[in-house]
């Protein structure tokens, strides 16, 4: 598809049809990152801080790293001394 660049201010615009926005789920506001390499310009939705955490954790607990590595009677120790 073919858009124009327009004046926004002292910056530069394009303005991203309603079906494509749509599809990517982007609405007025919310936060892109914008990338310029390759003769490209990569609009995309920035990674949530804690993606791919849950997976992790999950795959962790099937292979049994999961254990804890202080005994639990520490845990009460440590109230005695609060």
């Amino acid at each position: 598809m073919l858009a124009k660049i327009s004046q926004v201010g002292t910056s530069v615009g394009v303005i991203i049809p309603r079906y494509i926005a749509t599809e990517g789920g982007f609405i007025k506001g919310s936060p892109v990152n914008i990338e310029y390499t390759d003769n490209q310009i990569i609009i995309s939705k920035p990674k949530a801080k804690r993606e791919g955490w849950a997976k992790a954790f999950a795959k962790y607990a099937h292979e049994g790293e999961d254990a804890n590595l202080l005994p639990d009677h520490l845990d009460s120790e440590a109230v005695d001394l609060i």
